[in-house]
């Protein structure tokens, strides 16, 4: 079945979005009365990267919004179903699950709250079997911000010369960083024909063990890899700071890390915060419709770079400002999965 998405743009914009408008779930109580929950993923509240956006995002929606918030931290996979059911017995009016993993869980806990509406942060509708009218997905086109960094760090690779070779580290195989590492390999060979990608799993399902990371980045720089891409959350963390310890480029994601040092080329970003803020506000407002899928892509600016390192010539910068154009634009067409 082909997916059916919406596509929004910021979040101010969101509320006006005619396509989204439709009778939600939960619109009984008053907007003074509404009130937001997430739970997030394994992991913690400052894992640098998606966790910590989500939270941002829920602190932001509560100032904003002027609604009252709960974030439910999940240390461990048996954590995900128990805070679900404990956001929604709370009576939250709309409860985030952070995370794929979500998935399963959302499936069982939304059918049975059907005054209250569930969005899941990179979980498609099409992931829930029961198909509850009270769901909204939340999805992101990841590809789109691997090919991105991947074309920076193409041409920084051909420019600085030596070792035509890059790579990714993944904490596994779940869908938002297979699309990542895929966009990465086509943007890099966009940018440079000649580049060798490595990309590899850690095999991390808690996205928090900085030793596996650290471990296959190490791997893959004995391989001659100029610049690692982290796309693995906290775990990832480890492979940036042995791309530090060899003196090579680090690509951070989901968040800007360019913070971490001197080391950093750039961060593939998908604004996880920004997604929380627009689903609350729609739904504070009555116009979340459920049982669709909202798309953040580079057309809506919902994912993109981070601060560039001061040592890429303008001209680079110029070269990757226009490509995003072309992404955003549909002249470029980027595949979600490649054999890697």
């Amino acid at each position: 079945m082909r997916r059916k998405r919406l596509t929004i743009g910021v979040a101010f914009a969101l509320v006006a979005t005619m396509a989204l408008i439709g009778t939600s779930a939960g619109s009984a109580k008053s907007e003074q009365d509404f009130t937001m929950a997430i739970v997030t993923d394994i992991g913690s509240l400052q894992d640098k990267s998606f966790n910590q956006l989500a939270n941002q995002g829920r602190l932001r929606a509560q100032k904003q919004l002027n609604i009252k918030t709960r974030v439910y931290v999940t240390q461990k996979a048996e954590d995900r179903l128990p805070n679900l059911l404990a956001a929604a017995t709370a009576g939250y009016d709309l409860i985030f699950g952070v995370g794929f993993f979500h998935a399963e869980h959302l499936n069982t806990v939304a059918p049975r709250y059907p005054d209250q509406m569930f969005s899941g942060i990179d979980v498609t509708k099409f992931l829930l079997e029961a198909n509850p009218s009270n769901f909204t997905g939340v999805v992101f086109a990841e590809h789109e911000a691997g090919y991105l960094v991947g074309y920076l760090a193409g041409l920084t690779v051909k420019r600085q010369g030596g070792p035509q070779v890059i790579s990714s580290v993944g904490a596994n195989a779940v869908p938002a960083i297979v699309k990542y590492m895929s966009g990465y390999i086509q943007g890099a060979k966009k940018a440079n024909p000649r580049i060798r990608v490595l990309s590899n799993y850690a095999n991390d399902p808690t996205f928090s063990d900085q030793a596996k990371c650290k471990e296959v980045a190490l791997r893959q720089l004995a391989r001659g890899s100029q610049a690692i891409f982290a796309v693995a959350g906290g775990c990832g963390l480890g492979a940036l700071s042995s791309a530090k310890e060899k003196g090579k480029w680090g690509i951070g994601v989901d968040a800007d890390q360019f913070y971490l040092g001197k080391h950093m080329l750039t961060s593939a970003t998908k604004k996880v915060d920004v997604a929380v803020v627009a689903i609350s506000r729609l739904a504070k407002a009555g116009r979340l419709k459920g049982g669709t899928d909202v798309l953040f892509n580079a057309k809506n600016n919902g994912i993109g770079y981070g601060k560039v390192s001061n040592k890429v010539p303008k001209a680079d910068i110029a070269k990757l400002k226009a490509i995003q154009k072309q992404i955003a634009s549909g002249k470029i067409k980027i595949k979600e999965k490649v054999k890697f």
